[in-house]
């Protein structure tokens, strides 16, 4: 009789899990809710989908036949596994290809080099950057300093890549300090764009990029950032600070509400650059979001995801609490065919891993303007 009670509460329990598990699939496959609620339910996936795979994999010991609807709930969420690990095999670039380097800077850590170590990891990280091999090189949270020695990184970048369009801040000095996004190139830059999003230092750079008899167009973007510190919450929950761990955990739940309904408006604007793009395009940035929020979802509609097509691993990109979250991304148009990607996790040089990726165009076409 308790065997009995106990299967029925299991299966009963396996059932709400499997509906759930399906509705943050409707939510990032049709994005028909575009409420901030939608985003918390997306980026709950991976709980969902693993939690799944325990049930079934339970089922199959207990009674094989109830394993059969966990399974097909896995069996339809197989897009999503691909945003979340790839075993592709991608890693030579080829002569003529097109490379982009993609990079948060973290702002090369401003206001924080008079701490030990920070100064020579800021300029191993400039190094970094002046010298990689790539022919076009985006950055999120830029920094340049006209004034002060060895920080004077438009210079120093225009030295390998002399093209260059970069946020224009207001104030004094548009050139001085954080200055955000910012797009370096080797070959000519014949149109650019910026906008500033709302009430945010963060916003989008577009750049149409004249490549021999072809132009493309690079978006370098940085979506508001939710501000979350797990750290911090792990942190005082080891010293047993409990009150100012709810207060951070409620702090975190405040931010990501307010980060889904800026992300909404943020990658509408951004859609509209993608869909009016006279040119193939390839969109590199910071997310400041999972692979199954609305964001990403509205991007993956319309362009292909440089990971899913050639990462391997989980490429995760954040060197910060929690570490095991993907949040940079390039994306690409159908014009255009991926030949490598790499995360570079060796390079601790920011709260970001850079991410590399090489291109090559399918069919050469300069459209009329």
């Amino acid at each position: 009789m308790f065997k009995k009670l106990t299967t029925s509460f299991l299966w009963l329990s396996s059932l709400p899990i499997c509906m759930y598990t399906l509705i943050t699939y409707l939510l990032s496959y049709t994005l028909i809710i575009e409420h901030w609620s939608a985003g918390f339910i997306m980026m709950s996936m991976p709980i969902a989908i693993f939690t799944c795979f325990f049930i079934a994999v339970m089922w199959l010991f207990i009674r094989p036949s109830r394993a059969i609807l966990p399974c097909i709930v896995l069996i339809i969420g197989y897009p999503f596994i691909q945003r979340t690990i790839t075993f592709h095999d991608k890693n030579a670039p080829s002569k003529g290809d097109i490379s982009v380097l993609n990079f948060n800077l973290y702002g090369l850590h401003a206001g924080m080099w008079e701490e030990k170590g920070i100064l020579k990891l800021t300029n191993d990280c400039i190094d970094f950057i002046s010298n990689y091999d790539a022919d076009i090189e985006c950055f999120q949270e830029f920094y340049n300093s006209q004034y002060i020695k060895g920080f004077q990184t438009i210079r120093m970048m225009k030295k390998s890549h002399p093209y260059a369009a970069i946020a224009q801040r207001h104030g004094a000095d548009a050139n001085e300090g954080v200055i955000g996004v910012a797009i370096f190139s080797r070959y000519p830059i014949i149109y650019k764009e910026y906008k500033k999003f709302e009430q945010a230092n963060n916003g989008y750079l577009v750049a149409d990029i004249k490549i021999k008899d072809d132009t493309i167009r690079v978006i370098n973007m940085q979506l508001w950032s939710m501000g979350i510190r797990v750290g911090r919450v792990v942190g005082q929950m080891k010293d047993n600070d409990y009150t100012d761990a709810k207060r951070e955990g409620r702090g975190i739940i405040a931010s990501l509400k307010k980060g889904f309904e800026r992300h909404r408006d943020e990658i509408a604007s951004i859609s509209r650059v993608i869909n009016n793009s006279p040119y193939p395009v390839i969109l590199c940035g910071d997310f400041n979001e999972t692979p199954y929020g609305l964001a990403y979802g509205t991007v993956r509609d319309r362009l292909k995801n440089s990971f899913e097509e050639a990462g391997k691993g989980f490429g995760f990109t954040l060197n910060r609490s929690p570490k095991w979250v993907r949040i940079d991304n390039q994306f690409f148009s159908k014009e255009l065919d991926i030949t490598s990607f790499k995360t570079h996790s060796e390079i601790p040089y920011s709260d970001h891993y850079p991410i590399f990726s090489s291109y090559k165009l399918k069919n050469k076409r300069q459209p009329s303007m």
